[in-house]
């Protein structure tokens, strides 16, 4: 028998829930305005940062997301834009890309 998961097991505090019901798309969105506001200072810390609001494959997507629009771009931006960001507005215009890219998908 396996022991159910609490709050302790998951990393969790008492009282907190995991929003397993994030997208990638909500990743994407989220962490964009974490890097607008400054609270962030790239890619990689902002989608990071939101470990208790969307579970480790959800964020997975989110940085494979990423990379796949980087790798689309040919060029334009070096992998280590995603956390040594060079401008916020770079930043910035790589997410936006990648919810534009995901969105025309869904359409």
């Amino acid at each position: 028998m396996v022991p159910a998961q609490g709050p302790q097991q998951t990393g969790l505090g008492p009282g907190q829930h995991m929003n397993q019901g994030m997208t990638v798309l909500g990743v994407l969105k989220k962490a964009r305005e974490e890097i607008s506001k400054g609270a962030s200072n790239g890619i990689i810390p902002a989608i990071s940062a939101l470990s208790r609001e969307a579970s480790g494959p959800t964020r997975d997507g989110a940085y494979f997301a990423i990379l796949d629009t980087m790798g689309l771009r040919e060029g334009e931006a070096s992998i280590s834009l995603l956390s040594r960001p060079d401008s916020p507005e770079a930043l910035i215009a790589v997410v936006d890309a990648t919810i534009r890219r995901i969105t025309a998908g869904l359409h």
